[in-house]
């Protein structure tokens, strides 16, 4: 009888210590979520023409990490997630941990932005201090609540082959009006004149070294936010900017479950339309 029991409770142990490591799979999946390289899971992912793809998501939006993925995977684009700075980060820093290879940095003291701004700063310098740091000869950055054109992999093909050897950041979406410096590469590469927003952008080797040497000398009291320091530097030719229009990314807002819109463009070939996640007042 004795020899029977002790069995189970062996058995009882050994499931408690797998739920255990489980569980802490789970969580380490979630606290170094930029480690998490979509590449890595599947070998029929097809690039995009760049080396790596940032999705930089905080780690509260777990409904934007799964739309993201859905989104990529149905794509078949390969993407690693990246924790992004909070809000609470910026106004708690004596609570903040950092990440796994993150550069420690100063808490900000910046009376000119909200710590949403901040925080989205920060973000975006880590994002770029990753692409210096690990080399990437080029580099696409994408938000947590965008759509993508349907046919975005055959349409990049032809755009990366056709940007000028001399680029520096490259605009998948954007939402300004940029067509009036048309190029002769590429029927839809434009000279960059005043970019506005940030949700899908690409940095080539130069330009992300470029653009860290600004960032780090503006921390831990930038006057502007992230995408009009990206302006600013456009416009001087500081930075050599390019815009692909139409975009090939538009930004989204959450309406309800499972259901999003476009905030500035609608994409004519839309990936959310695909799967049944747009608005019907938006579909084409």
């Amino acid at each position: 009888m004795l020899r029977p029991l002790l069995r189970v409770l062996r058995r009882a142990r050994i499931m408690v210590f797998l739920s255990f490591i489980a569980a802490i799979a789970i969580l380490a999946s979630y606290m170094f979520a930029g480690f998490i390289d979509e590449a890595a899971t599947s070998a029929k992912f097809i690039e995009l023409g760049f080396d790596h793809i940032f999705v930089p998501s905080a780690r509260p939006h777990i409904d934007r990490r799964q739309l993201m993925s859905r989104i990529l995977r149905y794509q078949g684009i390969p993407f690693g997630f990246f924790p992004a700075t909070t809000a609470y980060d910026i106004d708690h820093p004596e609570a903040y941990s950092f990440w796994l290879g993150e550069e420690h940095w100063t808490p900000p003291k910046s009376p000119l932005l909200s710590a949403t701004a901040l925080a989205s700063f920060r973000t975006h310098m880590n994002v770029i201090n990753d692409i210096v740091r690990l080399e990437h000869a080029s580099t696409l950055v994408l938000g947590d609540q965008i759509d993508i054109a349907a046919d975005i992999k055959q349409q990049m093909r032809t755009v990366v082959k056709s940007l000028p050897a001399t680029w520096d950041i490259l605009y998948l979406g954007h939402c300004s009006n940029e067509t009036s410096r048309p190029t002769t590469s590429h029927s839809q590469i434009f000279v960059a004149t005043t970019p506005k927003c940030a949700f899908a952008y690409a940095l080539s080797r130069a330009g992300a070294r470029r653009l860290k040497r600004v960032l780090d000398n503006m921390w831990p009291a930038p006057s502007k936010t992230f995408e009009q320091v990206l302006s600013d530097m456009v416009v001087p030719l500081f930075l050599e900017a390019y815009v692909v229009d139409p975009p090939l990314v538009a930004h989204v807002d959450k309406i309800s479950d499972s259901v999003y819109s476009p905030t500035y463009y609608t994409l004519g070939n839309s990936t959310l339309d695909k799967l049944g996640l747009l608005s019907r007042k938006d579909m084409r």
